[in-house]
């Protein structure tokens, strides 16, 4: 039978050294549901929204006020898989060009402008749960949590799935 021990990777970051670090604290998250990015030349900045333990959250905006808002919604049963982009100069600052979200629906992107570098944080065979990075008046770097497997309706039945497992976190 499955073992209920969730593991949970840490992909990244990709992208420079600047700006202050930023992490999400992705325990008893049952999900994200909503992405809200700045963005013109650059990734300005980012917001995660998500649901933990039932009720709404989000994170503080990482990044700057520059750039347009864009935002997207993910519907119940839809989870991230990939997170693909591109980092590079901008202003002589090493930072994240441009991001696109892949998920099991669909994907959302690119935002930022597609210049630099090409990087893919992919799930493989599980969902991103939540980010980290680096970021000041953009976002500097970017990385994914990945959750392996539970892959059904963002990776929470019942109440959150959360109950009775533990998490090893495991850093690439």
């Amino acid at each position: 039978m499955a073992s209920n021990k969730e593991v949970v990777k840490k992909l990244g970051p990709c992208g420079g050294s600047g700006g202050i670090e930023k992490s999400m604290d992705f325990n008893g998250i049952d999900r994200i549901v909503k992405i809200s990015i700045r963005h013109a030349g650059v990734i300005d900045a980012l917001t995660v929204h998500f649901l933990r333990n039932g009720s709404e959250e989000s994170t503080q905006q990482w990044g700057g006020q520059g750039g347009t808002l864009s935002e997207f919604h993910l519907q119940p049963t839809e989870y991230i898989t990939s997170v693909k982009g591109s980092v590079g100069f901008y202003d002589n600052v090493f930072v994240v060009r441009s991001l696109k979200f892949e998920t099991n629906l669909g994907s959302f992107g690119p935002y930022g402008t597609q210049e630099g570098v090409p990087f893919e944080l992919p799930a493989i065979t599980g969902q991103i749960i939540g980010f980290h990075g680096r970021a000041a008046g953009f976002l500097d770097s970017f990385g994914v949590y990945v959750k392996a497997g539970g892959t059904k309706g963002g990776g929470s039945t019942g109440n959150g799935g959360n109950s009775g497992s533990s998490t090893d976190y495991i850093p690439f």
